[in-house]
């Protein structure tokens, strides 16, 4: 009860007190007639043609794209080496080598494989041995960082003439 009494004395005593909000008061009033500037300048926007896309004119963006062919020449010069024509095509000599990526190595019964990734999203493994790329590319060694490639280029003549491609590992 004398706590009661206690604070009912003092919630009296603080009602009492005058309390000047005279510079409350006159903030606002000037705040409120204050005139800001105002910008009505709108930009002007400047016109784009849009483009209409057409099937005739490209690809469908949302098919996947078709498979790259190599031009082939039967009847060149035997003189020179030529691919075996004969030969059962892997299914990563539809793609060109700007298609596929090394994207690691894996070691199999202590041989060493490179993963490589076609434009499609797919890995796939190779070893020494395999073909890839347009131009008869034979795999002739995977080491950690790359693979070297003995590709077969035809000239204008129907000759083919044997390059070294390498294929180096991606760092992302």
């Amino acid at each position: 009860m004398k706590h009661l009494f206690t604070l009912l004395m003092s919630l009296s005593l603080f009602a009492c007190v005058e309390v000047k909000i005279d510079d409350l008061n006159s903030f606002v009033v000037e705040t409120k007639a204050k005139v800001y500037p105002i910008n009505d300048k709108i930009p002007t926007l400047k016109k784009i043609d849009a483009l209409v896309f057409t099937q005739e004119e490209g690809r469908d963006p949302f098919s996947k794209p078709k498979a790259e062919v190599a031009e082939v020449v039967k009847n060149a010069p035997k003189s020179c080496p030529q691919p075996n024509f004969e030969r059962k095509k892997q299914s990563l000599e539809m793609y060109s080598l700007e298609n596929i990526k090394m994207r690691g190595t894996l070691s199999i019964n202590e041989e060493l494989w490179a993963l490589v990734q076609v434009s499609g999203g797919e890995i796939h493994k190779v070893r020494p041995g395999y073909y890839l790329g347009l131009n008869y590319g034979k795999v002739l060694k995977v080491s950690k960082n790359k693979i070297d490639l003995l590709e077969l280029a035809s000239d204008s003549n129907g000759c083919w003439q044997e390059r070294v491609t390498q294929i180096e590992l991606l760092s992302e």
